[in-house]
């Protein structure tokens, strides 16, 4: 029995070696293979699912890190579990759990790109909105400046009309006194 298995562990290893979809394809049919027949298997030890447990803990999560890096690391783990799988059921069983990791993962992943491209849109909505309000601050200065401007041109005219109006009304004569005044005091 351990010399089939190992012969079979060692085909499939061959099969899928590097490729990462097949395996992944493989690991997928076997995934459905145990659903249909069921979620436990007779031939899993409990012993290997404690060792699973340790050897899951020491792992690192190959979501950290470059893409080629995340692939081989998944690989790897993909490899060993598979390796050291003691007979079918326990292979689909660590299959499953690598799955259900690979799928923890990758959901993981694209939350985390969800949020990113969020924060990026929130970021040049606020980028759009300083930008927006800067051109209407500097429409209101340039307004502000030209009625300035317009101030002054009519100030500058006012005194001119008055210096006008001044000089158009009749002086009164040989007065030096300027301004209405009473005949009477005179």
């Amino acid at each position: 029995m351990a010399a089939n298995s190992a012969a079979e562990k060692a085909r499939a290893l061959e099969q899928c070696e590097r490729d990462l979809d097949v395996a992944i394809e493989r690991l997928v049919n076997l995934r459905l293979d145990a659903a249909e027949h069921g979620a436990h298997h007779d031939d899993v030890h409990p012993a290997t699912a404690a060792e699973e447990e340790e050897e899951e803990e020491q792992h690192v999560d190959p979501s950290d890190g470059s893409d080629d890096d995340r692939t081989d690391q998944w690989i790897e783990r993909l490899m060993e579990a598979m390796a050291s799988a003691e007979n079918w059921g326990d292979a689909r069983a660590r299959a499953a759990r690598l799955l259900e990791d690979f799928d923890a993962s990758v959901a993981t992943a694209c939350r985390a790109e969800r949020d990113v491209a969020l924060m990026q849109k929130g970021h040049l909505k606020k980028y759009w909105l300083i930008n927006e309000k800067a051109a209407a601050n500097r429409e209101l200065q340039r307004q502000l400046a030209g009625c300035q401007e317009r101030v002054r041109s009519l100030e500058t005219d006012n005194y001119a009309l008055s210096m006008y109006l001044r000089n158009a009304q009749p002086q009164p004569q040989g007065g030096s006194i300027t301004g209405p005044f009473h005949p009477e005091v005179f």
